[in-house]
């Protein structure tokens, strides 16, 4: 059996994940970076992207915006903000969301232009995941 660690996978709202895995991928606020069992211990600001994980079963992709890893010895917590598999994602509704809210941006001084870009940022990184 190949060597793997424990990875436990949590939003605000639910676990999505706990159990041994052989590799994570996470997107950190410098770049993408990568984990696999014995990795020295380590604390990441998460960004917005492609999060995924791979099993002795396969592997499992989602995108991920916001919150931190975690990596102590042969565990591994990641705490995010949002995320969704990609498996539970709808390619036509978020191209549709993604013009919407670019048809509509508003100018750079109002204060709800970082909600907006936030917004668009995300929804930009599920449809990436698909």
């Amino acid at each position: 059996m190949p060597e793997t660690f424990h990875l436990d996978l949590v939003t605000p709202e639910k676990p999505l994940f706990s159990g041994p895995v052989l590799e994570l991928v996470a997107p950190g606020i410098l770049g993408e970076f990568g984990v696999l069992p014995g990795h020295a211990n380590l604390l990441a600001e998460l960004g917005v992207g492609r999060l995924r994980y791979r099993t002795e079963s396969g592997e499992r992709t989602l995108a991920a915006s916001g919150g931190f890893a975690e990596v102590t010895g042969q565990k591994v917590t990641v705490l995010l903000d949002h995320a969704v598999y990609a498996d539970e994602m709808d390619r036509d509704a978020l191209q549709k969301e993604i013009m919407l809210l670019q048809s509509d941006p508003p100018p750079p001084e109002d204060p709800q232009f970082a909600e907006w870009q936030k917004n668009l940022s995300w929804k930009r990184a599920c449809l990436d995941v698909l």
